[in-house]
């Protein structure tokens, strides 16, 4: 399993003259297990997650995500 990006690499306020990103994708986590962080675009302390996986364990991974938020 792999990891890019980070929360604190600040990629919502980068802006190169055009203005500032509207929505920040990681397009090296498209490959394997790899996720990808940001910061939340609203700048209140949030974690953006980006993860790609196949039909399959996508719907998997999806209803055990499920399940765990709603065991709390």
């Amino acid at each position: 399993m792999g990891l890019a990006g980070s929360n604190r690499f600040g990629v919502y306020e980068i802006d190169f003259g055009w203005g500032r990103p509207e929505k920040v994708e990681i397009v090296s986590i498209d490959r394997g297990l790899t996720i990808g962080l940001a910061e939340s675009k609203d700048g209140r302390g949030g974690v953006e997650v980006g993860l790609v996986l196949n039909k399959h364990a996508m719907d998997l991974f999806s209803k055990l995500f499920v399940e765990g938020l709603c065991a709390n």
